[in-house]
């Protein structure tokens, strides 16, 4: 996945962040609406597919197995090429400090693996990864929130 595609995924986030979901008219109409505003088909189907993906981030079946308070999550060495030593401390702070539970980390994971890039995520995009999950996830709302006054305070 290029870096439009990132794009994409954030111009649909702030479009419809407000909403409480967005109806099958909207999505005809947002899928014209990126057209006009230059995104490509296929970076346009990409972010489309990867909405999905975050859909079924929220369901039963995704969700991890119960853990320890003492469990510790190891990346795997893909994993790690996608988020740097810079993201995975990041992604441990946010569960240390409770925005993140297990479920929510895995879906983030998930999320950033999906994209499908052949570079990393920064941590910037990786803020935002967090925030469309968060924001996705039943009762995670407020925890998306408290991260994005966080991060304006630092900018």
């Amino acid at each position: 996945m290029k870096a439009e595609v990132m794009d994409v995924l954030l111009y649909i986030f702030e479009r419809f962040q407000d909403d409480e979901f967005v109806p099958v008219e909207k999505a005809q109409q947002l899928v014209g609406e990126l057209e006009e505003v230059g995104f490509q088909t296929g970076e346009i189907n990409s972010a489309l597919t990867w909405l999905d993906g975050l859909v079924d981030t929220s369901s039963k079946d995704f969700e991890p197995t119960k853990t320890t308070l003492q469990s510790t999550r190891i990346y795997h060495p893909y994993e790690q090429h996608f988020l740097s030593v810079a993201c995975r401390d990041f992604l441990y702070f946010l569960e240390h400090v409770g925005v993140l539970d297990p479920h929510s980390r895995e879906a983030v994971v998930d999320r950033v693996l999906a994209l499908n890039s052949d570079k990393p995520v920064d941590l910037d995009q990786l803020k935002w990864v967090v925030m469309m999950v968060l924001f996705n996830l039943p009762g995670k709302q407020e925890a998306a929130v408290w991260l994005e006054n966080m991060d304006a305070c630092f900018h």
